[in-house]
């Protein structure tokens, strides 16, 4: 199983194998509430990178809309629907809405990318003002 950030165990890149045990030390002393605000910062960068992406390479397009589908369902998978009531029902419907629209913007809509990222953008500083 490939680490959050892509990196398998093999990588032979110091850069990459540092930034894979930073973040499994990150992740091992995280809160619940850290995790997901970690997510949101993982996504925000593969959207980044999905953005630049759209201008021209096409695997890596399909790469970043992986890895974006992959942080949206594990963050929808994370909800506590029991305790989380209302509010938990409607981050779902706006998780499978990213999905919806990263689609669009698999096919060269830079709106609906656009979109997705001010949605992350906005969610990610309601989190963090959580804390």
């Amino acid at each position: 199983m490939t680490p959050v950030g892509g990196f398998g165990s093999g990588s032979r890149s110091p850069t990459l194998r540092y930034r894979q045990i930073d973040l499994a030390s990150r992740v091992e002393g995280s809160t619940p509430h850290m995790l997901v605000a970690m997510l949101y910062e993982e996504l925000s960068v593969v959207l980044d990178v999905f953005a630049r992406a759209i201008e021209g390479d096409s695997r890596r397009i399909i790469q970043q809309h992986e890895r974006a589908d992959s942080i949206l369902h594990a963050l929808e998978a994370g909800l506590d629907h029991v305790g989380g009531g209302e509010l938990a029902l409607s981050l779902g419907g706006i998780y499978r809405q990213m999905r919806r629209r990263l689609l669009a913007a698999r096919g060269g809509d830079c709106a609906a990318l656009a979109e997705v990222r001010a949605g992350v953008k906005s969610l990610a500083a309601a989190w963090s003002a959580i804390a």
